[in-house]
């Protein structure tokens, strides 16, 4: 077919037929079409930058230090258990004094031991004007711990114990666990932690003693004096010992002048007094030797390492308890049939007699009435831990007046007033007192 015959042939076409590759491209820009699409342009927004996220324990340490320091109270033992750091700051000398510049501590009256479980115990808080019970100590720390349940389960395992405050710790000097207990023979100081609310073993005294004066002197506890509890007599002794909490450490002293049982202890200016007691041997021979009592008290410079001149007690009696108030040492003194409150003025050294506490007399006076006293500010506080004033007065012929165990009675140092405070909520004999500031 030549040229002019497929002319022909394409002008014979129908109109609007096209040829195949047309028809393919058509195709081809149909799809193209249909991906042609394109959305809407959306104008991006840039996030804000970032903050950084900071944790507490970032901050710097003095920083730190103050946040910590304005916890309440309730929350410092569940805050010992964040981290190593936190403990490390709570625990520190630094984390206790910015408390008290903070005004974040109180005063709180812990009364424990006596009759009854050993680690019972009393809280009074000033501020509410009220006591609160309970165990010092969860009753599962307890059951794990034997040297614990040794002196738990002993009625009396306080009776003979001095506490010592250093901060927000009491040690309990000279407890005594149970006869039948695994502890028994093993000698140890308690140390309970108001804050965490647990007890721990302390290194025990030298000398295993009982009824001994003690004291706490910038931060070392002093103690002398008493008998040794291994012992079956009273035999007075004259021992002396310091202990060095950061050591866990006790460190013998010079001896007293003269052997004192049943003393008492008080510290003014760095001066540890000790204070009456009895002076006897409790055999002699076949014959038991009457009680004489100490009209005198000793007193020990800590920063001379030595023991000053005897200064003679004017009031005659027994010292049966003695507290401190700024500069003066007020002793409670029993007279077989009365009380006598006393004021001695580490000044100038002067002994003034004051308004006794609003005990009936005359009253006969036995060894199951105890008393204890504290400071709280500028207030003493003397509390009946043994006995009972309504006992006593039956016995003597006489209507009770309302005081059977447990009386509270305060002192006001600066009105010179006495007011009677809550009692215990239970008797509590021969119970151990202290004030701790936490």
């Amino acid at each position: 077919m030549d040229a002019s015959t497929t002319t022909a042939v394409e002008s014979k076409r129908p109109p609007g037929l096209k040829k195949k590759s047309s028809s393919r491209s058509g195709l081809r820009n149909l799809v193209q079409g249909c991906w042609s699409y394109r959305a809407p342009v959306v104008e991006k927004i840039e996030p804000p930058p970032s903050v950084p996220q900071f944790s507490i324990s970032a901050l710097p340490d003095d920083v730190l230090l103050d946040c910590l320091a304005r916890m309440p109270r309730a929350a410092l033992q569940s805050a010992m258990m964040v981290c190593q750091k936190w403990r490390s700051i709570l625990k520190s000398a630094e984390f206790y004094e910015m408390r008290k510049q903070n005004g974040r501590v109180e005063n709180l009256l812990f009364v424990f031991g006596g009759a009854g479980t050993g680690f019972l115990s009393a809280v009074y808080c000033k501020s509410s004007g009220s006591w609160r019970a309970g165990l010092l100590c969860s009753g599962r720390s307890i059951a794990e711990n034997d040297w614990l349940s040794g002196y738990h389960n002993e009625n009396h395992a306080l009776r003979h114990a001095q506490p010592a405050v250093i901060k927000h710790r009491i040690f309990i000097l000279g407890a005594t666990p149970c006869r039948f207990s695994k502890s028994i023979g093993i000698e140890c100081t308690i140390v309970y932690d108001a804050w965490t609310k647990t007890l721990m073993r302390g290194a025990p005294m030298h000398c295993p003693r009982k009824k001994f004066a003690c004291c706490v002197i910038a931060d070392r506890i002093f103690v002398a004096g008493g008998a040794n509890r291994n012992d079956s007599g009273r035999d007075a002794i004259t021992d002396s010992e310091m202990y060095i909490p950061e050591l866990d450490m006790w460190k013998p002293i010079a001896n007293m002048p003269r052997r004192r049982y049943g003393c008492l202890g008080a510290a003014v200016n760095g001066i540890f007094y000790v204070i009456g007691g009895l002076k006897f041997s409790s055999m002699l021979g076949l014959s038991m030797q009457p009680y004489a009592y100490v009209a005198s008290m000793d007193a020990f410079d800590t920063k001379l390492n030595c023991w000053q001149k005897t200064r003679v007690l004017p009031m005659g009696g027994c010292v049966i308890a003695c507290t401190v108030v700024g500069r003066a040492i007020y002793m409670l003194t029993s007279h077989a049939v009365e009380l006598s409150f006393w004021k001695y003025d580490t000044w100038d050294e002067s002994f003034t007699r004051v308004k006794p506490p609003p005990i009936p007399s005359p009253l006969r006076i036995d060894n199951f009435l105890k008393f204890s006293c504290v400071t709280m500010g500028s207030d003493v506080y003397i509390i009946q831990v043994g006995g009972s004033i309504d006992d006593l007065l039956r016995r003597s012929g006489r209507n009770g007046r309302g005081y059977k165990e447990g009386l509270v009675l305060i002192y006001d140092t600066r009105t010179q007033e006495w007011s009677r405070g809550p009692d215990l909520p239970y008797g509590k004999n021969g119970a151990a007192c202290t004030v701790v500031q936490c």
